[in-house]
């Protein structure tokens, strides 16, 4: 059980340096873009609509930050559900994102294979997400075990006969025991 635990709370290391990475990224771009308007500013001739479109550029780095921000503050919270129109294979590329260094790390390959014009369903954007990165982060754990031989993850979208979406996350790893399945959709 501690081991578990001290694998959980590794991965959980892991995760935090993804999302460090998603948050460095458009803050560095903000001050590089400061800078350019700044050198702008003290030339001779301004070129205004340079430092306009630079200014533009600062704001939507900001936002960026802050929606990784909020979807990390909204994955960690307890908040209650709210059902929404969802964009499943949005969703998906978000958590990609969030744990692909975690991915590196462990030298895990890992791919989308993301279905085009999907349906729009209706559900919680965190739940969905909470889920997902559960079984990726699980399934990270399982191949960071393994000896040699290839390490992949594969999560992919598409729909089912009944015109439902079908969300599959699969892996290269030893697969579940068959104790876990119970605690398979636990958060973290």
């Amino acid at each position: 059980m501690e081991l578990a635990h001290a694998n959980r709370v590794a991965a959980m290391g892991q995760l935090t340096a993804s999302i460090a990475h998603e948050v460095k990224q458009p803050i560095a771009a903000t001050v590089a873009n400061a800078r350019a308007a700044l050198r702008f500013l003290d030339a001779p001739m301004v070129d205004l609509d340079e430092v306009r479109q630079i200014l533009n550029d600062m704001l939507k780095d900001g936002n960026r930050a802050g929606e990784v921000v909020s979807r990390i503050q909204d994955l960690i919270k307890k908040a209650p559900p709210r059902p929404d129109r969802l964009e499943v294979n949005e969703a998906i590329r978000e958590l990609i994102e969030l744990t692909r260094s975690a991915a590196v790390k462990n030298s895990v390959s890992m791919h989308a294979e993301l279905a085009n014009g999907l349906p729009i369903v209706h559900g919680d954007r965190v739940q969905l997400q909470q889920v997902l990165l559960n079984l990726v982060i699980n399934a990270i754990e399982a191949m960071s075990g393994l000896g040699e031989g290839p390490r992949e993850l594969l999560v992919s979208s598409g729909t089912t006969e009944s015109g439902g979406v079908l969300v599959t996350v699969r892996d290269s790893g030893p697969g579940l025991a068959p104790a876990m399945l119970d605690r398979v959709f636990e958060s973290f």
